[in-house]
């Protein structure tokens, strides 16, 4: 019996694939193209909804219709000036009430929805953005090995013996996911790439090693010159690193192309809950098998590289007290010690009930030392309650306490706070990140436009372009003028490295085709 089934579909040709019209031997050897992704579709049949799916979203915003009709009708300022009112008009049943067991205290389901009842049934192939060319049902027989087929066809293979696998390599090479190219060549350096939004690759010249890794295809749709650098270009690593459990930082469509056997490392998270995957759980289902958690001052040695994980704080419902505080997004971040450089990565740290990451920068010197290199996200997020119910975290919302629903929550740092922490933390430099930075990131709603087709709200979406801006006036007199940060910022886009020799960092640019407000290319 086949083991693989088609969601119903009608066929569509997107990519035309020469290969799949004409017999190839078995002896070919073939990979998976850098022009697909893949993403993993769940079944979720949890009461309320999971993180996993994000369909714990749509229920806090079923049960907050009014509200989303009174946006449409008035606008957000309204909504957020009369945000009391309309939040106390949905704590009835069939609204937000049905979520609390009594005032102030949240359903266990819904806090931690049934893990089990949240399953991957899908993989779906997609080209470029929002371009779906293929959904294929996953059985189980199929789950359980899908890393390890993946990941060695990323690699380059021979189409497989095993009927399982030889349906899915089929479907693939039907739909244009397998090429007969040849692996390009990798060479180790001393590095530090910024692979963009939170993706960072550190390499010794002899381990590599990898953060977040969000690699998305390349396309048509982006410019010839400037085009996102694909696993291929980047090699294999030695091990992955994970902040926390949002998709733009926990990609299993990433993921799955590195294979059964590299080695994970991701936040220790000891129950799924409506803020936090359980993402061990997630990475073995998949027939991941050398997954490893990591908790706060815990270390890793990969091979010449010295990783140590750090508190996350910030990116959480409140900055201050919260309903349960024993749920969390729950996250790290990261100290890397290589080449003797010290460098730490905070993604989209703040401030929350537990802590602070400039108070995490004064304790992480004191215990490590000063630092080279600082990778510190920027973007502030500063919402008003009501807010989540129009982004991606909604479920956000009801983890707020009634006394501050029209108390603005700043979730990260921005650039002032970031600027903050290099300076506590006694880096030599900062390099904005965490924000997107070229088109396959912002087309995808994640951070600023940059190629000046979208005016810019800095509250929303500050530019890379702004931390540089906040530096260089951090202080002053009037007689003396602006004074700026003792800190370097370095601006890198995606695709930029930071080059390590015996004695300095120099910074190795791609090409940016894209200008300023002034008409002057930006970098």
């Amino acid at each position: 019996m086949s083991q693989l089934v088609f969601a119903s579909y009608a066929p569509p040709s997107p990519i035309p694939n020469p290969q799949s019209l004409f017999p190839l031997s078995s002896m070919t050897i073939r990979r998976l193209s850098n022009k697909i992704r893949f993403q993993l579709i769940y079944q979720d049949e949890t009461k309320f909804g999971s993180a996993v799916t994000g369909q714990c979203d749509t229920t806090i915003r079923r049960y907050c219709k009014s509200i989303m009709a009174h946006r449409q009708q008035y606008g957000l300022a309204d909504v957020v000036a009369h945000s009391r009112e309309l939040l106390a008009a949905t704590m009835i049943p069939g609204g937000l009430a049905d979520l609390y067991a009594s005032p102030g205290v949240l359903r266990e389901d819904w806090l931690y929805p049934d893990s089990q009842a949240v399953q991957p049934v899908v993989l779906q192939l997609e080209h470029n953005i929002g371009e779906s060319i293929a959904t294929l049902k996953l059985s189980p027989h199929l789950l359980s090995d899908l890393a390890s087929y993946l990941g060695e066809w990323q690699q380059g293979s021979h189409a497989p013996t095993t009927t399982v696998a030889r349906e899915l390599w089929d479907v693939l090479n039907d739909y244009g996911a397998l090429v007969q190219e040849a692996m390009p060549a990798t060479s180790l350096s001393s590095h530090a790439t910024f692979v963009g939004h939170s993706t960072l690759q550190f390499s010794d010249g002899n381990s590599s090693i990898l953060f977040d890794p969000f690699v998305l295809p390349k396309s048509e749709v982006y410019p010839p010159n400037y085009q996102p650098l694909s696993l291929e270009e980047l090699g294999q690593p030695d091990a992955v690193f994970i902040t926390h459990s949002h998709p733009d930082h926990f990609d299993l469509g990433t993921l799955l192309r590195l294979g059964a056997n590299t080695a994970i490392f991701v936040p220790e998270v000891q129950r799924e809950s409506v803020l936090a995957i359980d993402m061990a759980l997630r990475l073995r289902q998949l027939g991941f098998d050398n997954v490893h958690t990591l908790s706060w001052f815990e270390e890793r040695q990969i091979g010449g590289i010295r990783v140590i994980a750090l508190p996350f704080y910030g990116e959480q419902a409140t900055v201050g007290e919260v309903l349960h505080p024993e749920i969390r997004n729950q996250g790290n971040t990261y100290l890397v010690e290589y080449c003797d450089r010290r460098v730490a990565l905070t993604a989209d740290s703040g401030r929350d009930y537990l802590g602070n990451v400039k108070e995490l920068a004064d304790t992480a010197k004191e215990r490590y030392g000063s630092l080279d290199i600082l990778f510190g996200g920027y973007r502030g997020f500063g919402l008003y309650p009501i807010q989540y119910l129009f982004s991606s975290v909604a479920r956000y919302l009801t983890f707020v306490p009634e006394k501050i629903w029209q108390v603005r929550q700043k979730m990260m740092c921005d650039a002032d706070d970031v600027i903050d922490v290099a300076e506590i933390w006694n880096a030599k430099r900062l390099v904005p990140y965490s924000d997107g930075g070229a088109p396959w990131f912002w087309q995808r709603g994640l951070g600023p436009c940059l190629d000046g087709s979208q005016p810019h709200i800095m509250a929303v979406d500050p530019t890379p372009d702004h931390v540089c801006q906040v530096a260089s006036q951090r202080s002053g007199t009037r007689k003396d003028g602006a004074i700026a940060s003792p800190v370097s910022i370095c601006l890198l886009r995606p695709g930029d490295a930071l080059m390590f020799s015996q004695a300095d960092i120099s910074v190795k640019n791609q090409s940016w085709p894209y200008v300023n407000s002034s008409g002057s290319k930006t970098r």
